[in-house]
């Protein structure tokens, strides 16, 4: 389904009359320099040919950094052993030099630079041969004369210092006169050169084969090209290949057995290509890699839409994109003027793929398509249902959601990939959200503690959203009635929401009755055991905050009618024990009542809560 679908994708673009449909044999490849050459063949200088891009930090402040340059180069390489491609970009193959802190060196581990720079040069000094353009010619003997040995004190290149590792590299004549890549004679060589293989390729009845995308007989790929995969093998990774044995049948070896032709594998390839290049088409969540099209020719307008819903906006363009979703969210805009505001295409087909990297190869973890109204429409849904605060229209980003399923004090780690992709398949369908979301958010609240930096480490309006989503969303879809308001609810006469909001009455006169001055309160020492088994904690905190209200003066009174209007509810008795959704209700339950403080004028800490 994936590989037609980027297939199908590819198609759509070259429907763009803007759009550039690249010639069999060429691709576009990140370069951060040109080396500019002499007609004699000696280094000039070598430019920084990087661009610059402007991104914007949490807080809106503009920043600039610098980016490679895709510069249209022959098709690179796929083996992985030492092997040059046509106008190399490689500086190891290039120059045949290593870096490090002591400078240039021609000697490397396993003698690995000499071999690259030696097959650089046999493979470029035999297609060269009798191109005589002045680039050509400046190329060739620049491949001729240089010599590794001889040039570790090379002015160009100790410019370069540290970037020498980490940059790719173009060719083209000083002053700017021209480009390599761009030479006609070499053009028009290269390309004869990629239909004699092709037709070679076509010739070979032995590998022609039924394509299994595109349904016609064509010769089949034998080793599939390599993705260049986020967090994969710096050399790339496949998403289709087969190496051992096991795999092989009908007397089918590698990636004959895919019966996926040379033509489908080079477009599918491609196509993810760019797609991973191009950050307009994919987002990151740890090791998960988010990938998503329209099928259509020009799908800017609905991937800046969809976006929106992984991480806060990155500059104006997108905030007022999110300013829409918020309107919808308030209730001020309904989602179809939603769809009209983002000018999409409702009806439009969209794919979302989540992927991971597996050493060299990409396992994909799910695929979902749909109409892309249809997809806002439930996503808009998903955010109302993580909607906890009545004043506040603020998304709550799937970004925001990892953050808040890993403890504060945890370094490195990671949601597992399974989890937070049944959790974006959730939001997409509709559907309810996995037990294990609600599990992990109930774990952290009762194993978490605020910090004297934040008061929003145990229990924030993400995490209160969360609970309220799971347990209103199984509620609506079982046809029950939601039990969860956005705000605090003195109808709501469920025995583990009156437990949490009692714990919040107790909490609150404990403060009140210290000064708020402990180092330690009820909620740090009996929360979670309260949150599990009521009966063998709240009667004991009861007794504590009658000792507490004698203290409390004329404010005893409010609280003491609070503690028995709630109790009168609970029927003087509490639950033995609570079960995961009791216990989110008892958490929400403690939440309300405690916001409900903040808000109130009897309250001097009045912090504003920022979970950003």
């Amino acid at each position: 389904m994936l590989i037609k679908a980027l297939c199908d994708y590819a198609d759509k673009l070259e429907e763009n009359p803007k759009g550039k449909k690249l010639p069999d044999g060429w691709s576009e490849q990140d370069v951060h320099f040109q080396i500019r050459l002499t007609p004699d063949g000696d280094i000039a200088s070598i430019v920084d040919i990087r661009e610059e891009e402007k991104t914007y930090d949490k807080k809106g402040k503009e920043k600039v950094k610098l980016i490679a340059k895709k510069v249209v180069l022959p098709s690179r390489t796929q083996k992985s052993s030492i092997c040059s491609n046509f106008l190399d970009h490689r500086p190891f193959y290039i120059f045949g030099l290593s870096y490090d802190k002591d400078g240039f060196s021609a000697e490397s581990d396993n003698d690995r630079a000499r071999k690259s720079h030696k097959a650089f040069v046999e493979h470029e000094r035999e297609f060269f041969s009798d191109l005589d353009s002045e680039i050509c010619t400046a190329y060739r003997r620049f491949v001729d004369k240089w010599k590794p040995e001889d040039e570790t004190l090379n002015h160009a290149l100790l410019q370069l210092g540290k970037d020498y590792k980490n940059s790719y590299f173009c060719f083209g004549l000083a002053g700017g006169k021209g480009n390599l890549e761009a030479d006609e004679q070499f053009i028009s060589k290269y390309n004869e050169y990629i239909l004699k293989k092709n037709s070679e390729a076509a010739d070979n009845d032995s590998d022609v084969a039924i394509c299994g995308v595109s349904g016609e007989k064509l010769p089949i790929a034998r080793i599939h090209d390599k993705i260049k995969f986020p967090g994969g093998n710096t050399t790339g990774c496949v998403l289709v290949g087969m190496k051992k044995t096991a795999f092989e049948s009908y007397g089918k070896k590698l990636s004959f057995n895919s019966n996926i032709s040379e033509s489908v594998m080079k477009k599918y390839t491609s196509t993810l290509n760019n797609l991973l290049a191009d950050k307009l088409h994919r987002v990151m969540l740890d090791d998960l890699v988010i990938v998503y099209f329209a099928m259509k020719s020009n799908d800017i307008k609905e991937c800046n839409a969809f976006s929106l819903m992984y991480s806060p906006p990155d500059g104006k363009a997108q905030a007022m994109l999110n300013k829409t979703f918020e309107d919808a969210l308030g209730g001020t805009t309904t989602d179809e003027q939603v769809i009209k505001q983002l000018e999409a295409d409702k009806d439009v087909t969209f794919y979302v793929v989540g992927m991971t990297p597996n050493g060299s190869r990409i396992c994909q973890k799910f695929i979902y398509r749909d109409k892309f109204g249809h997809i806002i429409h439930n996503l808009i849904q998903h955010q109302r249902d993580l909607q906890i605060d009545p004043v506040s229209n603020r998304q709550i980003y799937f970004s925001f959601i990892k953050k808040e399923l890993i403890s504060p004090k945890a370094t490195n780690a990671k949601i597992p990939p399974p989890l937070i992709t049944s959790i974006m398949l959730s939001a997409f369908n509709g559907s309810n959200y996995p037990n294990e979301l609600l599990e992990t958010v109930v774990r952290r609240v009762k194993s978490d503690s605020d910090t004297d930096k934040s008061d929003y480490v145990k229990l924030n309006r993400v995490r209160a959203g969360i609970i309220k989503a799971c347990l209103n969303r199984k509620a609506r879809l079982s046809g029950k009635e939601e039990d969860i308001k956005m705000s605090l609810d003195i109808n709501n006469n469920d025995p583990a929401y009156l437990c949490g909001r009692l714990f919040a009455v107790y909490e609150k006169i404990q403060n009140l009755a210290s000064g708020g001055g402990l180092n330690r309160t009820i909620v740090d020492s009996y929360f979670s055991s309260a949150c599990k088994r009521p009966s063998a904690i709240m009667p004991m905190l009861s007794q504590l905050a009658q000792v507490h209200m004698r203290k409390l003066n004329e404010k005893a009174a409010y609280y003491d009618y609070l503690i028995g209007e709630i109790m009168d509810k609970l029927d003087d008795s509490f639950p033995q024990t609570l079960d995961l959704d009791s216990q989110g209700r008892f958490i929400i339950g403690y939440y309300h009542q405690k916001n409900n403080y903040k808000k109130s004028n009897d309250t001097t800490d009045r912090k504003e809560e920022n979970n950003e």
